[in-house]
C-alpha cells in the first residue's frame, strides 16, 4: 500500500481539513469563558475526538488503498459521526451554552462550522465512489481460444 495524495477526492480533502481545524479549535481556542473546547466540552469532547480520528482514518484509507471498499465504509462512518457531532455542537454552542449566551467565544463558533464542514465532507466522499484514475486498469487482457472459433464457424457452415 503506497500513500498517494492524488487518490484523495474533494470530499476527503474537505473532511481532512475540517478535522484538523476542529482539532485546533478544540485544543487551542477559547470556547467558553477562559476554557478551551477540550475543557469546556466535558462529555462531548470524546465524540468530537472520535469524529476527528475517523476523518483522519478516512483520508489515510483513501490515500493508501487502490480499492474503494474500505474508504466508502469509512466515509459513511464519518458522515454519521460528524452529523451527530454537529447536532450536539449546535445545541451546545447556539441553544444552551454554559454560563449564558454571552459566554461562547469565536472558537466555539469556528468549531461548530468545522463540524458542519466535516459532515459535508464525509457526505460528499460517500457520494463520490470509484477508483482514482491512476489506479484504473488501462486495458483488459483478452485470451484467444483459437480452435473454439474454428469449431463454431465450421458448425454454422455445415448447417448445424
Amino acid at each position: 500500500m503506497d500513500f498517494d495524495l492524488s487518490r484523495l477526492r474533494r470530499g476527503e480533502w474537505i473532511a481532512g481539513t475540517s478535522a484538523l481545524v476542529l482539532l485546533a479549535c478544540l485544543l487551542l481556542l477559547q470556547w467558553y469563558g477562559s476554557l478551551n473546547g477540550w475543557h469546556g466540552l466535558t462529555h462531548l469532547r470524546w465524540l468530537v475526538l472520535l469524529t476527528i480520528l475517523a476523518a483522519l482514518a478516512l483520508v489515510y484509507s483513501q490515500a493508501s488503498r487502490r480499492a474503494p471498499a474500505i474508504p466508502v465504509t469509512m466515509s459513511m462512518i464519518v458522515t454519521v459521526l460528524a452529523g451527530v457531532d454537529a447536532i450536539a455542537l449546535v445545541y451546545r454552542v447556539l441553544i444552551d451554552p454554559p454560563g449564558g449566551a454571552s459566554s461562547a467565544h469565536a472558537g466555539a463558533y469556528l468549531g461548530l462550522v468545522s463540524a458542519l464542514a466535516l459532515a459535508y465532507g464525509g457526505y460528499r466522499s460517500m457520494r463520490t465512489e470509484g477508483i482514482a484514475e491512476r489506479d484504473q486498469v488501462d486495458a483488459i487482457e483478452t485470451v484467444s481460444l483459437g480452435g473454439a472459433d474454428d469449431a463454431v464457424r465450421l458448425g454454422t457452415e455445415n448447417g448445424s
